[in-house]
């Protein structure tokens, strides 16, 4: 009866339309455990609706597991995971950044900023491997990268200490200018495609700054909503849209007046946006095929944390003109080389899978962004991954050569008479992790058997101790406990709280600690300086704002501080890689 039914509301209601029993026919849909929303199409398939070689592949930076995640688009399989470092926030495509968030790739490289060792990583997209590895200059801490429009240079924010960075990456020769006054927390930035400026939220500021490209300086500060999250500019370059994560609004900046053009009510806790693109004749845009000369883009799609939904803004009307729920508490968000698909990459996923372990799983989910498509907005696939879902870019397949198939022979990146190395990071490098029930033991600092034995209480938002001070030499045990009930605003019952200490210290820390046990790391405390803590693991809207300092002193130097301590020395990053295998990132004045 179930099938007569379905087969007559097909047929007669909705022709050429195919959707799923579990959409139709609720009762069909809790016997099998389907969830209405989950597949948008009947009798779905891998091998009917999503073939085995995918058109489109998408790199994601995996955050806490210090892997890019290489994902097939449409099918969502997970093809494989590239070992690269600590934790992982922006890949970024090499080519040029015409276009929209994908930019304009050539192929043959994949830059990925290191948030936990304060590095760039270089990946062979033809080999697949980490190639390269660039050490910025400490202290730093690189929250985000965005390419120029040659090519050659990468841009970073610095988090930790309110600086701008400009690398020439054929070198890693890396300028760094302040901006102040302080507190200042760059975060997300990007590149005007026409080579003129960079634009980056300031998270504490509660503004966008604007730079010059050469020479890399100041110009400056645009009020926007209160703590902006996304700063990405439209393929036209006209616009700069930014997402204003307290204030639910979307701040759109005019690129030729440096002014703000409109405030558009979006969503609750909006943090990042993508665009579609189009080439010149409005059809899609595939690099290596069309000019990218009079790209255009009709809309933008922004994720929204707290509403469990991404957002659709029309770019001409600058008006929200829909809404799409997604599962749950989307972060990043990520649009397919074709336009065709928007991915929300979820930073919870309760109730959603079976439970592997003590850490929750996250989710990608792909949803229609076709509006012809009968099942526009609905959601096609929804999958577990790794890590903790950071940035992903989208690449034509097509785009990377395939050596079994001889068409790298020509123009490829593995040279004749020459040694193309394969880098692989050693993790948790000088460090013992452990596990154990949840600690009841008072935050703070003792010694215990020879040993500093530091007790660290995490919640929404922050840590107790705040400020962590060792002296050089020392061994440090670390407990870290997640005292939430559950997140702040949001109320997610299985929240995970991070604590990573970057830089030299990422390796050895990088703890996951959701409620109920205890992680805790074991190392020596061998590099003068002042590190910061912070949380790997999303925790909630204000996930930024868990931060800790963690300093270690010289008795010979004294107090350690943002300017002094060994950071020649920390940013070699013992234990990283092997030695010889860090591009050392000079600190230069100008380009």
């Amino acid at each position: 009866m179930h099938k007569t039914i379905s087969g007559f509301l097909v047929s007669t209601i909705l022709p050429g339309v195919l959707l799923s029993l579990a959409l139709l026919i609720p009762s069909v849909a809790t016997a099998q455990g389907v969830m209405p929303w989950h597949s948008a199409v009947e009798d779905a398939s891998d091998a009917k609706d999503f073939p085995l070689k995918d058109p489109m592949l998408m790199y994601n930076a995996g955050g806490l597991d210090g892997k890019v995640a290489v994902i097939g688009l449409p099918s969502m399989r997970t093809y494989r995971h590239i070992d690269c470092g600590v934790d992982l926030h922006e890949p970024v495509f090499s080519g040029t950044n015409a276009g929209n968030k994908n930019l304009t790739p050539d192929g043959k490289y994949l830059y990925v900023n290191d948030k936990g060792s304060n590095t760039v990583c270089v990946i062979n997209l033809q080999t697949g491997f980490l190639q390269r590895v660039i050490a910025l200059p400490f202290p730093f801490g690189v929250h985000h990268i965005s390419l120029d429009d040659t090519g050659k240079y990468l841009y970073g924010t610095g988090e930790y200490t309110g600086k701008m960075s400009k690398t020439e990456i054929a070198t890693g020769k890396t300028q760094v200018i302040d901006w102040g006054p302080a507190p200042s927390a760059p975060d997300y930035l990007d590149v005007d495609k026409k080579g003129r400026y960079v634009f980056a939220g300031n998270y504490y500021h509660s503004t966008v700054g604007v730079f010059s490209t050469n020479p890399f300086k100041f110009i400056k500060e645009i009020p926007v909503g209160k703590n902006p999250h996304g700063t990405d500019v439209i393929p036209e370059s006209t616009l700069v849209i930014v997402s204003d994560k307290l204030s639910a609004t979307m701040t759109v900046i005019d690129i030729d007046k440096l002014a703000v053009k409109k405030v558009i009510p979006t969503c609750a806790g909006p943090l990042h946006s993508v665009m579609d693109v189009y080439d010149k004749d409005g059809g899609t845009y595939e690099p290596g095929k069309d000019s990218p000369k009079g790209l255009t883009s009709k809309y933008a799609y922004e994720s929204c944390f707290v509403s469990d939904s991404n957002v659709k803004i029309d770019l001409k009307k600058l008006e929200v003109v829909d809404e799409i729920p997604t599962h749950y508490r989307t972060g990043h968000i990520a649009i397919s080389a074709d336009n065709s698909y928007v991915i929300a990459l979820n930073k919870f996923s309760t109730g959603l899978f079976s439970p592997t372990g003590i850490v929750y799983p996250v989710n990608f989910e792909m949803w229609d962004a076709r509006e012809e498509s009968p099942t526009y907005g609905k959601t096609l696939k929804i999958t577990p991954v790794d890590g903790e879902p950071h940035n992903a870019k989208s690449i034509f397949a097509n785009q990377i050569k395939r050596w079994n198939m001889g068409q790298a022979e020509k123009g490829g990146l593995l040279k004749a008479k020459a040694l193309t190395p394969m880098i692989q990071p050693a993790h948790r490098a000088k460090a013992r992790i452990f596990y154990m029930p949840k600690s009841t033991a008072k935050p703070g600092i003792r010694e215990v058997d020879g040993v500093k034995e530091i007790h660290v209480k995490a919640f929404s938002y922050g840590y107790i101790p705040r400020q962590i001070r060792v002296d050089k030499g020392d061994k440090v045990r670390i407990f870290v406990t997640n005292i939430d009930r559950a997140a702040g605003i949001t109320k997610n019952p299985d929240v995970t709280m991070g604590f990573t200490i970057y830089g030299p210290y990422g390796l050895r820390t990088n703890l996951s600690a959701p409620r109920g046990v205890t992680a805790v790391t074991e190392f020596v405390a061998d590099i003068a300086g002042e590190y910061a803590i912070f949380c790997q693991h999303f925790c909630g809207p204000l996930h930024l704002e868990m931060r800790g300092s963690f300093f270690v002193d010289d008795p010979d130097k004294g107090p350690s501080n943002l300017a002094v301590g060994d950071y020649d020395l920390a940013q070699q990053l013992p234990g990283l890689v092997e030695e010889g295998e860090l591009t050392i990132g000079e600190r230069v004045q100008g380009f």
